[in-house]
C-alpha cells in the first residue's frame, strides 16, 4: 500500500496532467479504496483551503 502514489494519482487526475500509460499503471497497482480515500482527503483539503482563502480576503461583517 503506497498512499503517496494514490495521492499523486488523484492530484494528477484533478489537474488533468497524467499520461495514459501512467494512469493505467496506477489502476493496476492501486486498490479502488485507496484512490477513493485519497480523493476524499484531497477534496477536503481543497475545500478547506478555498474557505480559508475566501475568509481571509472578504471582510467579516
Amino acid at each position: 500500500m503506497n498512499p503517496l502514489r494514490a495521492v499523486g494519482a488523484v492530484l494528477a487526475a484533478f489537474t488533468g496532467i497524467r499520461r495514459g500509460k501512467d494512469s493505467k499503471e496506477d489502476l493496476q497497482k492501486l486498490k479502488p479504496v485507496q484512490i477513493i480515500l485519497a480523493a476524499l482527503i484531497c477534496a477536503a483539503v481543497l475545500i478547506a483551503g478555498l474557505i480559508i482563502l475566501v475568509k481571509s480576503i472578504v471582510p467579516a461583517q
